[in-house]
């Protein structure tokens, strides 16, 4: 690789990066949540490496930045937010050709909507294990919290399932026509 494309990728890895937290930032108190949506994008887009990066790298500042609350207060709970979008960024990555696929299928919809539960899934088991052992929870606490949360973790869940059917394919195909450098990413 030579030097003005590496240049060109850690110019688009920060520019993704910072677009993720604006939206994320600027969405907080809406309940619509796109962050997850644009890591998993990061990988259609930038394949399996960036992907990965800017999951990890992009919720690791978003959260440990975050105005209304750092994540370095909670070890825990900030490591397993940086793990599940790292996952959720290279897991965009391997769904790539479904995702960019010329004409879709009704199961290619079905497929990216499951992705979008599940993995949504995942990261709110994850980051409320996380945050509970930060916190000091026993495992009855910590079950006490998945229990209030039930109304949160469902609408998030609904929410990210029908975004990963209708916003990321759609946004996906036009950035990746939009954007030359998006083009040339294998």
């Amino acid at each position: 690789m030579n030097k003005q494309n590496r240049t060109r990728d850690i110019a688009f890895t920060g520019i993704y990066i910072a677009l993720i937290m604006g939206v994320g930032y600027a969405l907080f108190l809406v309940p619509l949540e796109l962050v997850t949506a644009m890591v998993f994008m990061a990988g259609v887009l930038m394949g399996r490496k960036r992907g990965l990066l800017i999951g990890l790298l992009g919720e690791f500042l978003y959260s440990a930045l975050n105005p209304l609350g750092s994540g370095l207060l909670y070890p825990t709970g900030l490591a397993m937010q940086v793990l599940a979008m790292g996952l959720i960024g290279l897991c965009g990555a391997f769904l790539r050709s479904t995702v960019l696929r010329p004409h879709y299928r009704i199961l290619d919809f079905i497929l990216l909507g499951l992705s979008g539960f599940g993995l949504t899934l995942i990261f709110d088991v994850l980051v409320s294990i996380g945050f509970s052992i930060a916190a000091g929870f026993n495992w009855r606490a910590i079950v006490s919290v998945f229990t209030l949360g039930t109304i949160f973790h469902g609408t998030r869940l609904l929410t990210n399932t029908v975004i990963f059917m209708a916003f990321v394919p759609v946004t996906s195909k036009r950035v990746r026509a939009a954007i030359p450098y998006f083009r040339d990413r294998k």
